[in-house]
């Protein structure tokens, strides 16, 4: 799937001009699933990023999602073991993974550790290790650690030591080392990085991950032409394309369809979203949810404040509680921590997963 990577140089340039004005050694990418972060880091960032006298190392905290721990000591191992091959060697089966992880089978990703486990004394004692061992190996390099999916490790106090450990190792070096973080969760990046009592306090610089535009839309439909000989207006894909919350993962997956099925932009739309209510696990999360978290959800989706009167009323008319402020706030905690909604800012909402509400409504 290479040849159908949208490149993005020029965001990758900027990031990497951050980290040389030394205003911080540590970014955080923030965005929701399904947005290209992972490739975006893989196959845009870590390239400049080695040309520019780095030493990328990548590594998920959702390797093992039990034991984020595990993840970072794996990378941190095959990195040392075979310093000597090309980066592009080494990000090849990553990149591979990311790419078909997930394919058409509807299968549910779980983002929560269901066994959550913490770093052993030895584990973090090797961690120090192996990064010792990477300094040996840079050289004259900066290592440029790339942790996909850090707000894993805010969702159980069981990683709590690897966080404290990461950030004390990372304090030690004083940008010796730097650190670019991707997150999909907002609601966690925030405990992470923006609560005071978590060792990443104000650790990181986060940064913006817009959104792909029309110019994704047309490189598609040009290899779609001069590969497949389809002929698809531009119009069509990028209706499709805003249905999918601009996500280029499941774009992807709409593209794979049609061109396998022959089909319209409108029938692969329509196969896709049923693919995203398999994969995000729509049908199980409903049945989680209570009848005022979904009321509430679904406004928060049209821009509704979760407290006016209306609201409120709806609420006692239409569930089985209250329709009182303290309901409504832990309705919203609950939303929170099955990761459907963000909150920043008091009194601003972000929606995770937008799909959700066409979901409910169907």
């Amino acid at each position: 799937m290479d040849q159908w990577h949208f490149a993005r140089p020029e965001l990758a340039k900027h990031y990497l001009e951050l980290l040389s004005l030394g205003i911080s050694s540590n970014l955080a990418i923030i965005a929701p699933r399904r947005k290209g972060k992972t490739l975006f880091i893989l196959q845009d960032l870590a390239p400049a990023a080695e040309a520019e006298g780095y030493l990328p190392l990548y590594a998920s905290l959702w390797q093992n999602i039990n034991a984020p721990h595990e993840g970072i000591i794996s990378s941190l191992e095959e990195s040392i073991q075979n310093h000597g091959n090309t980066l592009t060697r080494l990000l090849k089966p990553k990149i591979k993974k990311t790419t078909l992880s997930n394919e058409l089978l509807g299968k549910m990703e779980v983002e929560f550790a269901d066994y959550p486990s913490s770093a052993s004394s030895q584990s973090l004692i090797r961690i120090e290790q192996l990064i010792c061992q990477l300094e040996d190996i840079a050289g004259k390099r900066t290592p440029l650690l790339l942790i996909d999916e850090v707000q894993h490790l805010a969702t159980s106090q069981a990683f709590s030591p690897l966080a404290h450990a990461l950030r004390t190792l990372l304090d030690k070096r004083q940008g010796r080392i730097k650190t670019v973080f991707t997150g999909s969760s907002r609601h966690y990046m925030n405990l992470l990085f923006n609560e005071s009592q978590s060792p990443f306090y104000h650790f990181v610089e986060p940064i913006p991950f817009p959104d792909l535009d029309q110019a994704f839309i047309e490189f598609l439909v040009g290899k779609m032409r001069q590969d497949h000989q389809i002929q698809v207006a531009i119009s069509s894909l990028l209706l499709a394309f805003n249905e999918l919350d601009k996500s280029p993962y499941w774009m992807m997956k709409l593209v794979s369809y049609l061109i396998t099925h022959q089909c319209s932009a409108t029938e692969a739309l329509e196969h896709t979203l049923m693919l995203i209510e398999a994969a995000e696990g729509y049908e199980r999360l409903a049945q989680r949810l209570k009848p005022i978290d979904k009321l509430l959800f679904t406004a928060l989706c049209n821009g509704e404040n979760p407290f006016n009167k209306g609201l409120l009323d709806r609420i006692d008319k239409e569930t089985h509680v209250k329709g009182i402020p303290p309901n409504v706030q832990r309705a919203l905690r609950r939303l929170q921590e099955a990761n459907l909604i963000s909150q920043i800012l008091k009194g601003e909402y972000f929606i995770e997963k937008p799909g959700f509400k066409r979901y409910l409504e169907k």
